[in-house]
């Protein structure tokens, strides 16, 4: 039976802990080491506290009054029959944080060197590059900080149990549906729609998905720095830190 490891990335919660803490780590270390972290990792810790989310905005419809006109003594007399009744709605706005979108452009400054490296030409780019790789980061930040639902396929654990003939466990590999996040992905419609592109979706699947990665890439090398830096608070061995 698989279990879910511990992650030094969920130690980051004790930064925005009503009280310091007793023990070994408290929540003093780690803002110490949240501290000591280079620029990047830094503000992806801190965005990682944040609870990055989307403005909600309140859609108000007013009452509406319902008359009716009679004749009465050759005069014109309104009489209220009915009303009805007012409604707010709540819809969902744009992204809330600013931190969000610095590290949407500096991803994005990444992922359009990349392009321009490859000769990349969109199809139908509203604008230059620079907005297509934009998009193409946001895809990779909502999908890291925004859970639609826990992967079905792996039960959320981001692997799954392998057995040998004989029917007994025998190790574990990567859940491939969830890219081993234990999160449910955005489909490739979603992709396009966060995107902002207008492509197909075996379009977007063979020439956008690859430059995924490179965000992919940066996120994945800040998450193992602050693991390693919250590791060192327990002494542990860097070697034995299993990278995600």
């Amino acid at each position: 039976m698989l279990i879910e490891k511990f992650d030094f990335l969920e130690l980051l919660r004790l930064a925005i802990a009503q009280s310091n803490g007793k023990g070994k780590i408290t929540k003093d270390v780690v803002l110490g080491e949240i501290a000591l972290l280079p620029p990047q990792s830094k503000k992806w810790a801190e965005i990682l506290l944040e609870h990055v989310d989307f403005e909600r905005i309140a859609i108000v419809t007013e009452a509406k009054k319902i008359y009716e006109t009679n004749i009465i003594n050759g005069k014109a007399v309104k009489k209220r029959i009915d009303e009805i009744p007012g409604m707010v709605e709540i819809k969902k706005g744009d992204i809330s944080s600013t931190e969000f979108f610095k590290i949407r452009n500096f991803l994005a400054g990444k992922i359009h060197k990349e392009m321009i490296k490859k000769n990349f030409k969109p199809n139908n780019c509203q604008g230059d590059l620079t907005n297509v790789a934009k998009g193409v980061a946001e895809v990779v930040l909502r999908g890291r900080l925004f859970t639609k639902a826990m992967c079905g396929h792996c039960q959320g654990l981001g692997k799954l149990e392998l057995f040998n003939d004989k029917g007994y466990p025998d190790g574990s590999k990567f859940c491939n549906k969830c890219n081993s996040t234990g999160k449910r992905p955005y489909t490739l419609h979603e992709k396009i729609t966060i995107a902002k592109l207008s492509v197909s979706k075996s379009g977007y699947l063979e020439r956008y998905e690859p430059f995924e990665l490179i965000a992919e890439a940066f996120i994945e090398n800040w998450e193992n720095c602050i693991r390693q830096r919250l590791a060192r608070s327990f002494r542990i061995d860097e070697s034995q830190i299993e990278h995600a």
